[in-house]
């Protein structure tokens, strides 16, 4: 997998994650040595979310694909 074609839209879901965390989360100057497993459990959330997309998206077209063939 080529990492670097995925770079933009990393830094876009950073960077909305950062303000929402910054815009909503309290006492970040008190938690700020425990953040990153908030940010940890979030960024676990994305990936589930986007495999399970992936996983449903692929199935659908190889279904569509035999579909089409009979």
């Amino acid at each position: 997998m080529n990492k670097d074609i995925y770079k933009e839209i990393i830094s876009e879901v950073s960077d909305k994650i950062s303000q929402k965390i910054i815009g909503e989360e309290k006492n970040l100057a008190q938690r700020a040595t425990l953040i990153d497993k908030d940010i940890q459990e979030i960024v676990q959330d994305v990936g589930l979310q986007t495999t399970q997309k992936v996983l449903e998206n692929t199935r659908d077209e190889i279904v569509l694909k035999k579909k089409l063939k009979e």
